[in-house]
């Protein structure tokens, strides 16, 4: 059996840990690559009409108190009983993963330009340890 000794430090190091979450990344990516869903309520999901689940809603949508995680009928539907719309202007469209699956990728690169200590959470989260200052920035 191998001992493994460990080195002291004299003091104490204060870890830097940076939270990225980019909390409506699939529809700011729409709203990117479609110029006609800008500035409007947008969801990334599945169809209200088929037991679909919102993956991302813009912000647009956020003020109508749509989010994530919530079923797409109760984000389109305010009153069920009376079928009144929470937000009749809702845009729904279906993902595309693989192109959030680059973007993601090309954000990571920047990440790791300024520390190689990165923990992907999601395609859209990230926690990134910035204890070293890898760019030298003062």
């Amino acid at each position: 059996m191998t001992k493994l000794r460990l080195r002291q430090q004299s003091a104490a190091i204060t870890r830097k840990i940076i939270h990225v979450d980019m909390d409506a990344f699939y529809a700011s990516v729409e709203q990117r690559d479609n110029p006609s869903y800008r500035g409007k309520p947008l969801v990334v999901g599945g169809s209200p009409n088929q037991r679909g689940v919102v993956a991302a809603a813009s912000y647009e949508a956020r003020k109508f108190g749509i989010h994530s995680a919530m079923p797409s009928i109760t984000a389109i539907v305010f009153d069920v009983a009376a079928g009144i719309a929470k937000c009749p202007e809702l845009i729904f469209v279906r993902p595309r993963f693989d192109v959030y699956r680059e973007i993601s990728t090309a954000i990571h690169a920047i990440f790791k330009r300024y520390t190689d200590l990165v923990e992907g959470v999601a395609m859209e989260e990230a926690y990134l340890d910035v204890t070293e200052n890898k760019q030298n920035i003062t």
